[in-house]
């Protein structure tokens, strides 16, 4: 990684920094000799410029020469990230560090000392960015913009100018990784004004910052604005002899903003751009045909659009000698593309063999590549349904599952999260799609197995995703170092990959070899001494269907959805039967799945029609699954949109309502997997530690909760604990106290942000500070050991993900904290009948009934009192659901114990009486 660092000021410096400390002109010049020896090599020759650098430093420190030492080290750093040192740079933060406390004082007293700090910032951002710590990236990196941003005019040079504008823009680059487009707006808007101002200086960076915006906006497909900046950017580098690369990049970006507008005319415009930017033999020539090649698609000219694939496809092979390459398969992939798009599924399927040819040699395939082949092999499967041979598509899908779960431990951010649902999810769904037509025609119980297997695998992918999502950075009982050595070890091997993938370098081979092999040794460590760690971000594997039965109860039936872009899937398994069902959707089955939500969701919706419209879904997705079935536990693994339905509101009968939880005790769970895990679970005890935060007469945007107070203090009339009001329920003691408890109630608000999950948050007392707010990625750093968690006033809605993924962010935190099971409401319902179901629902638990039959009854119980009311509407009870772990919890209510006492006395003195 090159970045403009610097190096010159602190080469030019170097006569004024010596002279302040040290008048020795045998030293000066000795030191000034060194740096023009070291700055030769400071990108050039790693080895020749660590030797003088380590030279200036040791001159340095025997000298006592503080500032020299530092603009040696910040060099250094400089030298170390361009050649991705990272063990380096990280020896010398310590260093500098180190240096900065010890002589604090006479550093503030130099005209540099800011210049210093905000250097050694940057590079601090730099390492923790390129290790995608983007959390400690950015903290770096807003150091240096909060000290800087405010400096007046006179006082920002050149070097400060720099330092800011790279803050910003690094800053920018961070949330868009994480697919905050927004605040990447944001922070290259700023890095644009600024630079602006110097446009003289730098007019080559400020273009490439418009460049960045314009990705930015074009990713938000604000493709118009998207084309302001790109213009911008282009016109520079038409006007000022820029690169060739430069230019064409800018104009194939134009040429694709302007096809998803159907602006035809324009993208030619800019295929002319391109074209004439090519000189003879250029490299990029694959670049215009394949630029051509899109223009044609969207005209439909698909014979055409072909021979420019196949034009591009020719040179791509020449530049690589006709030797196996990445870029070759992806040009083959490109022509399955076509071929599937205008309906030829065989051309198709041989290009995409053609593609996956390119890998067959390669023993140990580079992330690069093996996100090449995943992509190829969704495609392959995804054709090979098309033509009906469902056996060679269970085949093809294994495949990807198995490149999937190599890739697994790579993923990081926003980018490889929407790979994870455009490339990875679709797998799943083309496995399930061939074992089901292959069940319709041979009966084969294996493949309801099978079915079973590609679901699971999907909802491991959901899970993983959630973790993406919320951002989580620490993880109890895992020392950070090993975190980042983690993260160090990746980024190392990424870019080695990186490199061979561009040059062939056959030295580069044993270097990727040394790292995989101390990747591997670092996953043992983990695996053996941070289980739970290990499981979260490595294990693969997946629960069975006969392992799971080993699991259920007589009484239980598990529901396992699976919703695609096509059908959904449900598997039902019990004790001693599995069954699969298909059922195709559209656009409007889900548009009424939306509607639903949102009339269950409004206590004033029409409960005729909301009743009608639940029968439906009851009859297309559960009622085909229960016929002739005994059992009266359901366990739900919903997915999808089905995450936001209460399956307890749904109608079973047309003619005399009547719904699913009047006959069937319902619990849910984010996949058999987990739920296997969460049935070894164990809490510490059972007693009871519950908050009800105060929202009145405060500047906290979130509504008073009028019934929270008497909510969390009538738990106490059935378990032993305690119970934390208004000032006492803060994050400071749930921080302190809740791991001594094995149940745990939040009275509170449980704001559940499925386009952001990251935000998703527990709210406490609200305080001056705003440090009120327990956020999900907290969760992964807490030890909780309790049986039950239960959030009484969760408040959600359907994002854009449509996945549930605030809720399933939230329960996997929970889960990895150690809880055995989350009772939670789908959304804000009504406090005084949530005070209702809560007191029913504990007083149940405490008769030792099972979780899910406690909730089930306090349902029933409230359902029954306000038949003839408006309470009915299920918005008032069926948005409760209780998820994992459902096992009896031991109470501890000392009534019960004194009952036993009294009868087991009067036992003994009738016995006593008898004996006499």
């Amino acid at each position: 990684m090159r970045i403009n660092l610097l190096i010159l000021f602190l080469l030019f410096s170097i006569n004024q920094t010596i002279g302040q400390n040290t008048n020795d002109s045998i030293y000066e010049n000795k030191m000034y000799a060194l740096y023009t020896k070291a700055y030769k090599h400071v990108y050039s020759n790693k080895d020749s410029a660590y030797h003088y650098f380590n030279k200036i430093n040791f001159e340095a420190t025997k000298k006592n020469d503080f500032e020299s030492l530092i603009n040696s080290l910040n060099a250094f750093n400089k030298s170390a990230a361009h050649f991705y040192d990272l063990d380096k740079m990280k020896v010398n933060f310590i260093q500098l560090d180190s240096i900065l406390i010890k002589n604090k004082k006479a550093l503030n007293e130099t005209e540099n000392a800011l210049f210093y700090t905000n250097s050694i910032n940057q590079d601090k951002g730099i390492y923790y960015f390129i290790i995608n710590d983007y959390a400690k990236s950015r903290k770096a990196f807003k150091k240096i913009i909060n000290t800087t941003k405010n400096l007046k005019t006179e006082e920002l040079n050149s070097y400060h100018t720099e330092l800011l504008t790279s803050a910003y823009s690094f800053v920018a680059k961070t949330y868009f990784n994480d697919g905050k487009y927004d605040l990447a707006k944001e922070y290259y808007k700023k890095s644009i004004e600024i630079l602006e101002l110097k446009k003289a200086d730098d007019i080559k960076r400020i273009n490439r910052t418009y460049s960045l915006l314009a990705e930015v906006l074009k990713s938000q497909k604000k493709y118009t604005l998207s084309n302001q900046y790109f213009k911008k950017s282009l016109k520079h580098n038409l006007e000022n002899n820029g690169s060739s690369s430069s230019i064409i990049t800018e104009a194939n970006h134009l040429l694709e903003n302007y096809l998803n507008t159907k602006q035809l005319d324009s993208a030619d415009y800019y295929l002319k751009t391109i074209k004439n930017n090519l000189v003879e033999n250029h490299p990029r020539w694959h670049v215009f045909h394949k630029a051509k090649a899109k223009i044609l698609q969207a005209k439909n000219n698909y014979p055409e659009a072909e021979i420019e694939l196949q034009t591009a496809l020719k040179l791509i092979k020449q530049k690589w000698k006709n030797l196996p390459h990445n870029d070759i398969a992806e040009a083959y992939n490109e022509i399955g593309l076509l071929h599937t798009k205008f309906n030829n599924p065989d051309k198709a399927l041989e290009n995409y063999n053609l593609a996956l040819q390119q890998f067959s040699r390669n023993e140990n395939p580079s992330t690069i590549n093996q996100t090449s082949v995943l992509k190829i092999l969704k495609n392959k499967a995804q054709i090979l349904n098309v033509l009906a041979n469902n056996s060679e598509s269970i085949t093809i899908a294994n495949q990807a599952i198995q490149t999937l779960d190599i890739l697994k431990p790579s993923f990081k951010n926003n980018t490889d999260k929407l790979f994870l649902m455009e490339e990875a999810f679709p797998v799943f769904e083309s496995g399930l799609e061939a074992s089901y037509n292959l069940y319709k025609k041979t009966k084969q119980d294996s493949l309801i197995d099978k079915a079973f297997f590609y679901a699971e695998k999907s909802k491991s992918v959901l899970l993983l995703e959630a973790i993406i999502s919320t951002k989580a950075t620490t993880f109890a009982n895992i020392p950070k170092e090993i975190i980042e050595q983690e993260q160090v070890l990746k980024s190392k091997i990424n870019n080695t990959e990186k490199q061979i993938n561009q040059t062939k370098v056959d030295a580069l081979q044993d270097s990727l070899f040394q790292l995989k092999n101390e990747y591997r040794e670092l996953i043992t460590t983990i695996e053996t001494n941070y289980k739970n760690y290990y499981d979260l971000k490595y294990n693969s594997q997946v629960v069975s269907i006969p392992n799971f039965q080993k699991l259920l109860k007589p009484k239980d039936i598990l529901l396992s959805y699976f919703y695609g872009n096509n059908a959904i899937y449900t598997i039902a398994i019990t004790k001693n039967s599995k069954t699969i069902q298909q059922f195709k959707i559209d656009t409007d089955f889900n548009n009424e799945i939306i509607t639903i939500y949102q009339m269950l969701n409004n206590p004033k919706s029409n409960l005729r029609v909301l009743n009608n419209k639940t029968h439906n879904l009851y009859k297309k997705l559960v009622a085909p699954s229960l016929e002739n079935i005994k059992q009266k536990n359901i366990i739900i693994i919903a997915d999808g949109l089905l995450n936001y339905i209460p399956f307890s509101g749904l109608n079973t009968n047309l003619d005399k309502t009547k719904y699913l939880v009047e006959d069937y005790a319902i619990s849910y769970a984010n996949s058999a997997t987990l739920l296997k895990q969460l049935t070894e679970k164990k809490g510490v005890n059972n007693k009871v530690l519950a908050f009800a935060p105060s929202f009145s007469n405060t500047a906290s945007s979130l509504l008073p909760l009028p019934n929270n107070e008497t909510e969390a203090t009538a738990i106490l009339n059935y378990f032993t604990g305690k119970s934390l009001i208004n000032n006492q329920s803060t994050l400071e003691n749930f921080n302190t106290e809740s791991n001594k408890y094995g149940i745990l109630h939040f009275a509170t608000h449980a704001v559940l942000n499925d386009e952001t999950p990251e935000y998703s948050y527990l709210a406490f007392q609200p305080n001056k500070a705003n440090n009120n707010l327990l956020y999900v990625s907290d969760l992964y750093n807490l030890n909780l050991n309790s049986n039950l968690v239960t959030l009484s006033a969760c408040e959600s809605g359907i994002g854009s993900l449509k996945r549930g993924e605030g809720f399933l962010s939230l329960a996997r935190g929970f889960y990895f904290s150690g809880a055995a099971s989350i009772s939670s409401t789908l959304w804000k319902i009504n406090d005084a009948s949530s005070l209702n179901i809560m007191d029913s629902f504990y007083k149940n638990l405490s008769k030792k009934e099972t979780k899910n039959s406690a909730l089930q009854k306090a349902q029933l119980a409230f359902l029954n009192t306000n038949r003839q009311n408006a309470l009915v509407h299920p918005y008032y009870w069926s948005g409760f659901v209780i998820s994992g772990n459902t096992s009896v919890l031991n109470t501890t209510n000392y009534w019960l114990w004194i009952g036993l006492t009294v009868v087991l006395l009067l036992l003994l003195l009738l016995y006593i009486k008898r004996k006499n």
